[in-house]
């Protein structure tokens, strides 16, 4: 029978190699060299079970952590239903409107106004806004998420209302913005959320002396409802300004009466007690929420909270507090 083969040694290290004589882990190490125990396979297997010791020790740290960090943390729980039990995903998802997104990511509503008594007022030395169409704008800024604490308005000239739409420099627009044909070809229209019937306002003392429109002259807002409306009736015996206000400058020298909506001649009435109403309404102006042309989405939210406010009591207690009493019955909403 063959002999087994010689185990394997490793070499004497050279004398100056050699670890101080006498020294207890040189002499364990010998010891365990000369039975056999320390060969290179051994030291092989032993470092390759220390490795894989090692990785499975790291594993099971890791999803040790991982378990701590979904107890408390604040992970979203998984989504119902899912089939692979995913969660929620920790992005915003789009509302389907561009406009609304950006509203989102601002977190704020920009909104533009003009001041029209009891719409859009602004107090002296509060700067602060109030009146019907900021609290309308404050219901809005609420469905689509954001405090209403802290809407932006600007205050913006007749002729920049459909520009800052169309730009994104305002999500909205209020503030005595009337509905008309030539402003519905570039804007989207909520409502209306208001209607005031046309009058002519003129200084109490000339009530029963002449019908302006038959024999006078009259000053309206240019482009407005009423201006538009009495054009083909009174020709070059209409003039128009940029407001009410410098309509009323004109009383007296060139014009004889102003034109406007109730809500409008409000104000001018308020500044000058001399003015009163006079005949019977011309016709009607129908204010809107006005929004960027194209957003489906956002024109439906809009239009079900102005729904909404109707239909909870919201709307004639606004109405009541801002533009008093009696409260008339709400417009028909469109859409």
């Amino acid at each position: 029978m063959a002999e087994p083969p010689a185990r394997q040694h490793w070499p004497d290290l050279p004398a100056e190699q050699r670890p101080v004589p006498g020294a207890r882990l040189w002499r364990t190490l010998r010891g365990l060299r000369r039975r056999g125990v320390l060969t290179v396979r051994r030291i092989g297997c032993a470092l390759l079970v220390l490795l894989v010791v090692v990785v499975a020790g790291l594993v099971l740290l890791d999803r040790t952590i991982d378990g701590i960090t979904a107890l408390f943390g604040d992970e979203p729980e998984p989504v119902p239903g899912n089939t692979f039990d995913s969660v929620t995903p920790s992005t915003t998802a789009s509302s389907g409107s561009e406009n609304i997104d950006r509203i989102t990511r601002r977190d704020r509503l920009i909104v533009g106004v003009q001041r029209v008594p009891g719409l859009v007022e602004r107090d002296p030395q509060t700067r602060a806004y109030s009146g019907f169409d900021i609290a309308l704008a404050g219901l809005v800024a609420r469905e689509l998420g954001v405090d209403p604490a802290d809407t932006a308005f600007k205050t913006l000239p007749g002729g920049y209302r459909e520009s800052v739409l169309a730009t994104g420099e305002a999500d909205l627009v209020l503030g005595g913005y009337a509905i008309t044909e030539q402003r519905s070809a570039d804007v989207a229209f909520a409502g209306p959320y208001l209607r005031s019937p046309q009058r002519l306002a003129v200084p109490a003392g000339r009530a029963g002396e002449l019908d302006p429109l038959r024999d006078g002259t009259v000053c309206a807002v240019e482009d407005s409802p009423t201006a538009l409306s009495l054009a083909p009736r009174l020709g070059e015996r209409l003039v128009t300004r940029g407001s009410l206000d410098t309509c009323a400058a004109l009383l007296g020298n060139r014009v004889d009466a102003l034109a406007g909506d109730e809500v409008l001649l409000a104000g001018v009435l308020a500044d000058d007690p001399e003015l009163q109403l006079s005949g019977a309404p011309l016709g009607e102006t129908r204010y809107g929420i006005g929004l960027a042309p194209g957003d489906d989405v956002l024109a439906r939210r809009v239009r079900e909270v102005l729904r909404t406010a109707v239909e909870d009591g919201t709307w004639a207690r606004l109405y009541a507090e801002h533009l008093g009493t009696p409260v008339p019955e709400p417009p028909p909403l469109n859409g």
